[in-house]
C-alpha cells in the first residue's frame, strides 16, 4: 500500500514533508480527504493519476514529489514505473473524465448528445480527428492534402520553366554537334570504335573542358600547325646518320708535325736556300729534264755532267720523302672535306611538316659548324703547301677551331628529328586523332563561351537544387500524408468495443440513480462507434454538469467493476476517488455512496481506497462504507490551504471523525482564531477566516430564528441586537472577507490579524452567554473544555 507522499514542488503544494505535517501515521486501507473547494484535492489526486499514467501530468511535467510504499519502496517523478511492479492504480477525477469520455462542447458552451467511451478510444478517436485536421483537403483550402497539392502544381511550373532553360541550351548542343562537328573533318573523323558524335560526347568534353575554357583556345599559329598534321600522310623511314666524330684533331696533329720536320741538305745551294721559289722553280725544271734534254729548255745552255749530281744533292732523299708525306696529307685532307661535303644527303621535304622546323634547327646548326670545319681543313692545307714550297724551312700550326662538337650536335640533332620523324609515322593516326581533339576542345571552348553555357547552366543547376529542395519537401509531405492516412487506418482499426461499458453504465445508471430515461445507445459499427446519449429514447440536447457526472462516475465504476473480477490481482489494486458529487444535487449523493459501497467497499476485493471530497454531507454517508468502523484500517485527512499558493495535507481534527457536520468543522476554526497569536492565525486561518465566519452564523442564526421571512442580515442584527459594535464588525469581516466583487480593494491590503481575534472572541462570548448548553456541546464536540 501507499504509506505517505512528500511534494516538493506540484500546484499548490510546495516543499511538503509527511513526517513534518504528520508524525507516528501513515495511510490506510481506507483513507477519506476533506478539502473544501480550491484547497488542492484534485491536485493531490494529479500526483497519483501520474502514477497510474507513468508520466507526468502536462501541466505538471516539472515537478516533483516522492511516494513511499509499505514495504519500503520509494516511487518519484523519476520512476514512475516501479509503482507497477507492486501494484496498480487508478484515479477517478476530472482528467479521468476528458480523458475517457470524450465529451464534445459546442461553442456556446452546451454539450453534444454523444461521446466516445474509454481511454483508448478517447484518444484515439482525439488522435484521428487531429490527423483529419492535419490532412485536410483540397476543397477546403487547408491541411497537408491542400498544401500538396499546392506546391506540387508552384513545383511543376518552376520545373518547367527551368527544363526549358536547359532544354534551350540541349537544343544548342546538339545542333553543334550533328550540323557541325560531326561533318567537320577537322573535328571529327568517324572510325569503327567511333561512329558518330553525340550530344552526349560534346557534353563529356564540356566536362573535360572544365571551368576554364580560355585555356583551350589556339592561336592561329598553333591551328595551322594542327591543320597540317592533320592533311600529312605517312612518310618513309628515314635511316640515322652515321656519329663518328670527325677527325679534325688528329689532322691538326698530323700536320703539325709534318711542319715542324727538320731536313737539310747534303750540299746546298746557297741560292736555293735563300730563294724559296727559284727552289721550286728548279725542283720541277728536274723533272722536266733530267733524261730528256741536254740542254736548258728556259735559256738553252748546255746542261753540265755535274749539275744533276749537285742537284741530287741539294734535293736530298729525305727532303723527298717530306715532300711526299705533305701531298699524302693535302690528299687525305681533299678526301675529308669532299667527304664532309657529301655526309648530308637529307632534305626538308623527307620530314614531316610537323618537324621541318626541327629539320631547319639542325640544318642550321650544321650549315655553322661545317662551315667551321671546312674553313680550318682549308687552312691546315695551305700550311702543308706553303711547307712544300718551302721544303726546307719549319713551319708552325695558326691558331684553329676544332668544329668537331658542333657537328656531333647537329648530327644528333638531326638524328632527334630523324627519330621522332620515324617513330611519327607509327604514331601518324594517333597525333592526327590528339590534334583533331584539340581543334575540336578549342571550338567547343569557343562555342560554350558565345552561348554563356557556364552561367547559364549554372543558374539551371542552382534553381534544380532549389526545386529538388522544394521536391524533397514536396516528397516528405506526400510521405506525411501517406504516414498520417496509414495512421488513421490503424487507429481506427484498433478502437475498441466499449458496448459491454455502456451497458453496465446505463445498468448503473437504473438501478443506483433511477435514471431509466437516461442511457447510452451505440451508433455506427466497428472500429467508428460513438455513443448517442438518449433521454427518453431520443438525443439528450441539454445535458446538465450533473447529469455528465453521473454518466462519468458510472463509467469509472464500470471499469473498476471489470478489474476487480480478477481476484488475483484485486488486492494489488490502489482506487483514488477524486470529489465524485461534484455538481450533483443532494438527491444524488446517497446513490452514489451506494454505488462504491457496492462495487468496492462490500465486496472488499481492493488493496487500497483514497475518497476526496468538500461536501460534508456526502462525508456523513462515506463514513458508513463498509470497513470504516475498523478504525485501524481508517485515516482521515484534511487538505487546508494556508495561503493563496500553498497548501498542506494532515490529519482531520478528531471532531470530524466523530461528528461529520460543516457546522462543527466551522465552530472550531473560529474558536482556533480566538486563542491563537497573530503568527498562528496567519499561518492557518488568515485567508479562509471571512468565509468560514460567515457559513457559521448563517448556519446558526437560522436555527436561532428560522422563518424565511426575515434575511441573514436581519438574523443577524437580532441575534446581536445589543451590541452594535460588534455587529458592525462581524458585517464587514463576512462581507468584506469573503466577497471582493463590490470591494476590489480590499483585496489588495493585508488582513488585520487583531480583528480576526476580536471578532471571533465576540462571537464565541456572544454563544457562550446567550446559549450556554450549546456552547458547552459544541467545544465538547471539538474536544474543547468549556
Amino acid at each position: 500500500m501507499i504509506a505517505k507522499i512528500d511534494v516538493s514542488q506540484f500546484g499548490l503544494f510546495k516543499n511538503y514533508a509527511w513526517d513534518t505535517a504528520i508524525t507516528n501515521e501513515s495511510f490506510k486501507k481506507i483513507n477519506i480527504i476533506y478539502g473544501r473547494n480550491y484547497s488542492g484535492k484534485t491536485t493531490l489526486s494529479r500526483i497519483f493519476k501520474c502514477i497510474e499514467d507513468t508520466l507526468m501530468h502536462k501541466d505538471y511535467f516539472t515537478c516533483q514529489f516522492k511516494v513511499t510504499l509499505s514495504g519500503g519502496q520509494v516511487v518519484t517523478n523519476s520512476n514512475l514505473q516501479d509503482f507497477a511492479q507492486h501494484h496498480k492504480i487508478r484515479v477517478y477525477n476530472t482528467d479521468f473524465v476528458r480523458e475517457n469520455l470524450g465529451w464534445l462542447h459546442r461553442e456556446d458552451g452546451t454539450i453534444k448528445p454523444f461521446t466516445i467511451l474509454g481511454a483508448a478510444n478517447v484518444e484515439l478517436e482525439k488522435q484521428i480527428e487531429e490527423i483529419v485536421t492535419k490532412l485536410g483537403a483540397v476543397e477546403s483550402n487547408k491541411g497537408l492534402i491542400y498544401e500538396l497539392a499546392e506546391e506540387e502544381t508552384s513545383l511543376a511550373n518552376l520545373r518547367k520553366q527551368n527544363n526549358n532553360k536547359g532544354n534551350e541550351i540541349e537544343d544548342k548542343l546538339k545542333k553543334r554537334a550533328a550540323d557541325h562537328i560531326k561533318i567537320t573533318d577537322t573535328l571529327f573523323v568517324a572510325s569503327s570504335a567511333k561512329k558518330t558524335y553525340t550530344i552526349t560526347d560534346i557534353k563529356a568534353e564540356i566536362i573535360t573542358i572544365g571551368d576554364n575554357p580560355d585555356t583551350h583556345f589556339l592561336d592561329a599559329e598553333q591551328t595551322e600547325i594542327l591543320f597540317k598534321l592533320l592533311k600529312e600522310a605517312a612518310m618513309d623511314d628515314i635511316d640515322p646518320l652515321p656519329s663518328n666524330k670527325p677527325k679534325f684533331a688528329e689532322y691538326a696533329q698530323d700536320c703539325e708535325t709534318i711542319l715542324q720536320q727538320k731536313i737539310t741538305p747534303s750540299k746546298p745551294i746557297t741560292e736555293l736556300i735563300n730563294d724559296s721559289l727559284l727552289q721550286e722553280w728548279v725542283r720541277q725544271g728536274i723533272d722536266k729534264h733530267r733524261g730528256k734534254r741536254a740542254t736548258c729548255g728556259f735559256c738553252g745552255n748546255d746542261l753540265g755532267s755535274d749539275l744533276w749530281d749537285k742537284l741530287d744533292q741539294h734535293f736530298s732523299k729525305e727532303s723527298e720523302e717530306l715532300r711526299n708525306k705533305i701531298r699524302s696529307k693535302i690528299d687525305e685532307l681533299e678526301i675529308a672535306k669532299k667527304g664532309l661535303n657529301n655526309f648530308l644527303t637529307l632534305k626538308r621535304d623527307l620530314f614531316y611538316g610537323t618537324l621541318q622546323g626541327d629539320f631547319d634547327i639542325a640544318f642550321k646548326q650544321w650549315s655553322a659548324a661545317s662551315s667551321v670545319y671546312m674553313e680550318n681543313i682549308e687552312r691546315l692545307i695551305t700550311e702543308l703547301k706553303a711547307r712544300e714550297k718551302d721544303i726546307f724551312k719549319e713551319r708552325s700550326l695558326p691558331e684553329l677551331t676544332d668544329a668537331s662538337e658542333s657537328l656531333i650536335k647537329a648530327i644528333k640533332a638531326f638524328n632527334d628529328a630523324l627519330t621522332d620523324h620515324n617513330r611519327k609515322t607509327s604514331t601518324l593516326a594517333k597525333d592526327q586523332d590528339i590534334a583533331r581533339k584539340k581543334l575540336r576542345l578549342a571550338h567547343i571552348a569557343q562555342f560554350i563561351t558565345d552561348i554563356d553555357y557556364k552561367n547559364v547552366m549554372a543558374a539551371v543547376e542552382a534553381e534544380d537544387s532549389k526545386l529538388n529542395l522544394m521536391g524533397g519537401a514536396v516528397k516528405g509531405k506526400r510521405e506525411a500524408i501517406t504516414r498520417l492516412q496509414d495512421e488513421k487506418r490503424n487507429l481506427e482499426a484498433q478502437a475498441k468495443d466499449e458496448s459491454k461499458g455502456a451497458e453496465l453504465v446505463n445498468q448503473h445508471l437504473m438501478h443506483y440513480f433511477g435514471h431509466s430515461e437516461l442511457k447510452l445507445v451505440a451508433e455506427g459499427e466497428q472500429p467508428n462507434v460513438k455513443f448517442i446519449i438518449h433521454r427518453d429514447g431520443a438525443p439528450a440536447n441539454n445535458l446538465s454538469e450533473g447529469e455528465c457526472s453521473l454518466i462519468s462516475f458510472c463509467y469509472f465504476m464500470a471499469k473498476i467493476e471489470d478489474e476487480l473480477k480478477d481476484e488475483t490481482e484485486s488486492d494489488k489494486l490502489v482506487i483514488y476517488i477524486d470529489d465524485p458529487i461534484s455538481s450533483l444535487d443532494s438527491n444524488h449523493i446517497f446513490f452514489m455512496f451506494s454505488l462504491i459501497e457496492n462495487v468496492i467497499a462490500k465486496p472488499k476485493k481492493y488493496g487500497q481506497l483514497f475518497i476526496s471530497t468538500h461536501n460534508m454531507e456526502f462525508l456523513k454517508y462515506v463514513k458508513k462504507l463498509t470497513g470504516m468502523k475498523t478504525s485501524k484500517n481508517v485515516g482521515h485527512f484534511m487538505i487546508e490551504r494556508r495561503s493563496q499558493s500553498n497548501s498542506i495535507l494532515m490529519l482531520a481534527p478528531p471532531y470530524m471523525k466523530n461528528y461529520i457536520t460543516e457546522f462543527n468543522y466551522l465552530f472550531d476554526q473560529i474558536y482556533q482564531c480566538s486563542i491563537g497569536d497573530r503568527e498562528f492565525i496567519n499561518n492557518n486561518y488568515q485567508y479562509s477566516f471571512g468565509n468560514n465566519m460567515r457559513k457559521f452564523l448563517e448556519s446558526y442564526t437560522f436555527y436561532r430564528y428560522p422563518t424565511h421571512n426575515m434575511s441573514f442580515e436581519q438574523r443577524l442584527l437580532k441575534y446581536f441586537q445589543n451590541d452594535g459594535v460588534t455587529y458592525t464588525l462581524i458585517s464587514r469581516v463576512i462581507n468584506e472577507y469573503s466577497h471582493m466583487e463590490d470591494q476590489f480593494d480590499r483585496g489588495m491590503q493585508p488582513i488585520d490579524m487583531d480583528e480576526i481575534t476580536r471578532v471571533s472572541s465576540a462571537v464565541i462570548e456572544k454563544i457562550r452567554t446567550a446559549d450556554p448548553d450549546q456552547f458547552e456541546a459544541l467545544m465538547d464536540s471539538v474536544n474543547q473544555v468549556a
